[in-house]
C-alpha cells in the first residue's frame, strides 16, 4: 500500500512540472492570455446567474467586491512567469502560431 502511495505521488508531481513547463511555453502563454481574457470579459454575465449567486463562493465573491477580484485572478494568471529558485526565467519572445 505505501508503494503505491509514493508512485501516485511521484505522478502527480512530474504531472504538476509538466503542466508548469507547458504554461511557460508560447502555447500556454497564449492559453493563459485567451483564459485570462474570455474571464475578464464573462464576469458580468457570470455575475448575473441567479444559482451563482446564491452559492456560497458566488457570495463570497460578491461580498469581496467580485468583478475586481475575478479580474485580478485573471490578470495574475495571464502576467505568471515561471521562477527558479525565486530568479525569474528570461521571457520568451512571443511567436504566432503556425
Amino acid at each position: 500500500m505505501n508503494a503505491q502511495l509514493q508512485e501516485i505521488a511521484d505522478r502527480v508531481d512530474t504531472s504538476v512540472e509538466e503542466l508548469v513547463a507547458f504554461l511557460d511555453s508560447p502555447s500556454g502563454r497564449r492559453l493563459r492570455k485567451h483564459l485570462a481574457t474570455g474571464l475578464i470579459l464573462s464576469v458580468p454575465l457570470v455575475m448575473r446567474l441567479p444559482w451563482l449567486r446564491r452559492s456560497p463562493i458566488g457570495k463570497l465573491i460578491e461580498l469581496g467586491g467580485g468583478t475586481a477580484l475575478v479580474v485580478k485572478l485573471a490578470e495574475l494568471i495571464r502576467d505568471w512567469e515561471r521562477t527558479q529558485d525565486g530568479v525569474a526565467l528570461p521571457a520568451m519572445p512571443e511567436l504566432p502560431p503556425a
